[in-house]
């Protein structure tokens, strides 16, 4: 294959895709090399029967003219060209906690009035939760599309500091707090590890606009695909990377399918980094690195129900719930059989073809691995019996719990679907089927955060595990990695005169 190619990325998640994007565009013989036959990472949908389901991606942040997401997406040609249900102002999550419903409003002010209104002797602490997530938000360089100085220090304090001590330095009111964390199913929160930044992030990111898919979130791979052609590059699907291969401390090739290489003069790994050093025999990474690397604990897998609504028979809901059984919210992942979900959370679609009715359902709770590992030695739709079985009593059970909260609504589902962490594991190539992928901890946030640059001059990684999951933490991801190729004050300045 001669020289093979400027740059080759293993993974079309989001950051692979948007890698491809901008080094595309910048002139660069860009390959994508996809296992499956759908791109997208957590950005795959599904359709059966004419019913689109996201299995990852259900909602984006910060899309208003001028915010992060808007202006990030403009440089990647999506803005415009998406479509999108602004979710409701005055509540766009709901969070259900014992017995009551408490709304997150969209707006720094409207967030700490509504909340205020019925924790009337927390206001203080409410102004300081919001005040926090604006200075944390208002921090990060690259959320800002500010040059990255790299001293900027506070960023380390963020990661250095744990979400649940800080909840207990503003209010001493437990239902407040467990309020606060009622969205931690976004982030696999863990009471003792989850460093502040994580879900001040992704909260800021969601109180200044909140958007649903209409059609599914596969709208932005879709669109990426099409970029990233028209610009020259290739993507090859079907093409799992089975081994990489080195030629003194570089990559030189990487082998597809067991068979067929690809050489490059530059990689960039999308995969979880643990799978990716499974795939070196003889790297020239140190032990340490290798070490440290399978040592990190992942974030939990989770069990989603995924139901097909008959036509025009269940009423559009512009809202999230996140429903808890418990009357802690970090006890959600300590459940037993007997007891599980103690939670969940839900999301709707709307109708493409008439708004005000709902076309989907997503409903998600935790699952241990544990509890799905005997089949772990199994491909999709290979699993057996036995497996279709536990799915099906674990359906069962959360068709049960969402008619108690939402009675009547079980007349209205035509089908559902299941998945559980072996999905997840089997399609985004996590370990253990993992959501998030890498577990941050706030007691040791060196150890956990993974930079792009690796000791391997030519290979680069980038995707959730590297700065934050979630759109805007793979997006930040996918710039830093292109920056370290094309200098990240260059890309930036394009990002920023992006029309």
């Amino acid at each position: 294959m001669g020289m093979g190619y400027d740059v080759v990325i293993i993974g079309s998640g989001l950051a692979g895709l948007q890698c491809g994007y901008i080094l595309s565009k910048e002139g660069f013989k860009v390959c994508i090399l996809e296992k499956s036959n759908q791109l997208g990472g957590c950005l795959q949908t599904f359709k059966r029967k004419g019913s689109i389901f996201d299995t990852g991606m259900h909602y984006i942040g910060s899309m208003d003219e001028g915010q992060v997401l808007n202006r990030f997406f403009r440089y990647f040609g999506l803005t415009d060209k998406l479509r999108l249900h602004r979710m409701d102002e005055t509540g766009y999550e709901i969070v259900r906690f014992a017995g009551k419903e408490y709304k997150y409003a969209m707006g720094y002010d409207r967030f700490v009035e509504t909340l205020a209104a019925q924790f009337p002797g927390e206001h203080e602490a409410l102004k300081k939760y919001a005040g926090k997530l604006r200075e944390i938000s208002g921090a990060v360089d690259l959320y800002n599309l500010r040059d990255f100085t790299g001293n900027n220090s506070s960023y380390m304090d963020y990661y250095s500091h744990g979400i649940d001590p800080y909840l207990d330095s503003i209010t001493s009111n437990p239902v407040l707090k467990n309020v606060l964390l009622g969205t931690s199913p976004l982030y696999c929160g863990v009471k003792d590890k989850t460093p502040l930044y994580i879900p001040m992030i992704i909260h800021s990111s969601y109180i200044e606009s909140a958007y649903r898919f209409v059609g599914g979130g596969s709208q932005i791979s879709d669109l990426l695909e099409q970029f990233i052609t028209n610009n020259g590059g290739t993507i090859l699907k079907k093409a799992e990377v089975t081994k990489f291969f080195f030629n003194g401390s570089m990559v030189s090739e990487v082998e597809i399918n067991g068979n067929e290489r690809i050489q490059g003069r530059n990689f960039i790994s999308n995969i979880h980094p643990k799978l990716m050093l499974e795939l070196m025999d003889d790297s020239p990474f140190r032990p340490a690195y290798r070490k440290r690397i399978e040592s990190l604990e992942d974030t939990y897998g989770i069990f989603t129900l995924y139901l097909a609504m008959k036509e025009k028979s269940f009423r559009y809901i512009n809202n999230n719930y996140y429903h808890y059984d418990t009357m802690d919210v970090w006890d959600g992942d300590n459940y037993n059989p007997e007891n599980w979900p103690k939670g969940y959370m839900l999301h709707l679609s709307p109708d493409p073809k008439d708004l005000q009715y709902t076309d989907t359902i997503i409903m998600n709770t935790y699952l241990k691995w544990s509890e799905v590992e005997k089949w772990s030695g199994t491909t999709i739709e290979k699993r057996g019996e036995q497996y279709k079985a536990f799915k099906q009593e674990r359906a069962e059970k959360m068709l049960n719990i969402l008619e108690r909260d939402f009675p009547g609504i079980r007349k209205s589902v035509r089908d559902y679907y299941t998945s559980t962490p072996l999905t997840y594991r089997d399609y985004t190539g996590t370990t253990k089927g993992s959501i998030y992928g890498i577990l941050k901890d706030y007691n040791n946030p060196l150890k956990t955060i993974i930079v792009p640059r690796t000791s391997v001059r030519n290979l680069f990684l980038t995707g959730q595990n590297i700065n934050i999951h979630g759109v805007i933490g793979v997006t930040i991801s996918a710039i830093l990695t292109c920056g370290e190729l094309i200098g990240l004050s260059y890309l930036l300045e394009k990002m920023r005169h992006a029309n």
